[in-house]
């Protein structure tokens, strides 16, 4: 199930830093939203459609605990997935491809995995290693299409169909001064600025759901900073990557490579900053069990994800995340390992922490490997 999420005024979303109205503040605001707040906001418009607060923090709603459950502990409901929408999914462009601007256009140019002539002081042999010799611009920030993202993955070609954060919302900067809530006057010399958004037309957010009740009676969900409202329009479509064919495909040339891929579709919270709990050193062992050899990866910077316990009225612990376009090359030992694979394919949940969240939505594809040594 698809919830179509589309903002009513602008929108802003804080990161995880605490800010306090003052004379030289700036509220620093981010694009897309993490995971984490588009579910929790769906949690709340679903407990607000269906009973009071004080029935959710009893428990006496039985729809409502069975589903959100209560302030101490969640429910049955799981976010799938959330990302930008127009017509189409768009998904972010993954961090192992090499991003070039020539004449005005970019185009993405997938890395190739090599093994170095054992030259090389660092213990593992492996390495991704551009194909064009240009200036490279950050991957980070631009998703292409679902279809060409696809295309593009199965083929081994080029990225075309690039699309910027900067061009799908409009930033708009708003001034404030923080109000004395008792007496309603403003207060003196606290003055804030904080970016705010709009979308152009056609976007919205699509929140992929896999567990979760009827949320036709839902029409409206407050997201994002200052509880701006959003409608909620649930649809009967599911996201689902690849089909049939196309795994057939990704699996022959596993089988001829004994190489695969995880490309993170949304970010991941790792308790080792870029490694998982899972990683040994050289194995990491996948959602479903399956250990697989770490070859290489192409994972941005680590940031701090937190927030604001609303329950015991602290901050959150703060834990390093990865995002979304981040890849992992990985080896499987035995051809017999490539069904267990498969099973993850069309999306698994690979992060430490708060996957019900949505955190750590990847994908299984195959990997680019060049046929020459460094």
């Amino acid at each position: 199930m698809r919830l179509s999420l589309q903002p009513i005024d602008t929108f802003f979303f804080k990161t995880h830093h605490v800010t306090e109205a003052g004379e030289h503040t700036v509220m620093e605001s981010m694009f897309p939203p993490r995971p984490s707040t588009v579910y929790g906001a769906l949690r709340a418009a679903y407990i607000h459609a269906h009973a009071s607060f004080d029935e959710f923090a009893q428990g006496t709603n039985e729809q409502v605990r069975l589903w959100m459950g209560t302030p101490e502990n969640y429910g049955e409901f799981r976010l799938q997935y959330c990302t930008l929408y127009r017509n189409e999914p768009f998904l972010p462009l993954p961090l192992d491809y090499q991003l070039i601007e020539e004449d005005g256009k970019l185009s993405a140019h997938s890395l190739q995995l090599s093994k170095d002539n054992g030259l090389s002081s660092v213990s593992n042999p492996w390495r991704l290693i551009a194909t064009k010799r240009a200036k490279t611009k950050d991957a980070k920030h631009h998703c292409v299409s679902m279809t060409h993202w696809k295309q593009a993955l199965l083929d081994g070609r080029e990225m075309t169909d690039i699309i910027s954060l900067s061009s799908i919302v409009i930033p708009e900067e708003k001034v404030g001064i923080q109000l004395n809530t008792y007496a309603r006057i403003t207060e003196k010399g606290q003055l804030y600025r904080a970016t705010h958004y709009r979308f152009h037309d056609g976007w919205e957010l699509a929140a992929y759901v896999e567990n979760a009740p009827d949320f036709s009676n839902v029409s409206f969900a407050r997201i994002g900073g200052e509880n701006r409202p959003w409608v909620v329009q649930q649809q009967n479509d599911s996201f689902s990557l690849w089909n049939e064919k196309e795994k057939e495909k990704i699996a022959s040339r596993i089988r001829q490579t004994k190489k695969a891929k995880i490309v993170f579709l949304s970010p991941a919270i790792f308790a080792g900053g870029t490694r998982p709990r899972q990683f040994d050193g050289e194995y990491v062992t996948l959602p479903n069990g399956l250990k697989v050899k770490w070859l290489a990866g192409a994972i941005g910077r680590s940031e701090l994800y937190g927030g604001w316990d609303i329950v015991r009225h602290r901050p959150k612990e703060r834990m390093p995340m990865i995002p979304a376009g981040s890849v992992i090359y990985v080896e499987i030992d035995s051809e017999e390992h490539i069904p267990h694979l498969m099973e993850l394919a069309n999306g698994m949940h690979f992060t430490d922490e708060n996957a019900h969240e949505g955190f750590g939505f990847a994908t299984i594809t195959s990997a680019n490997e060049s046929k020459e040594e460094l």
